[in-house]
């Protein structure tokens, strides 16, 4: 319920707060904590770190604004 409320609280605030852009990057477990976490996301293919970072970059330095990257 979390994760919904922050994706719905983000393309809102993209609408009510124009012109400054608002983003979420939501990834899955990371592949370099596989060993730690990975039995808490089962069924979820793990993401490089390396990846969700471009996401990241992509969010801050786009000009998208009220997008879920999803890495």
């Amino acid at each position: 319920m979390a994760n919904g409320a922050v994706e719905s609280f983000v393309r809102a605030a993209a609408v009510e707060i124009a012109p400054r852009r608002v983003n979420a990057v939501s990834p899955t477990v990371f592949t370099e904590s596989l060993a730690d976490y990975g039995d808490f996301f089962p069924g979820m293919p793990p993401v490089d770190l390396a990846v969700v970072a471009r996401s990241y970059v992509r969010s801050v330095e786009g000009a998208q604004t009220g997008q879920i990257f999803i890495p």
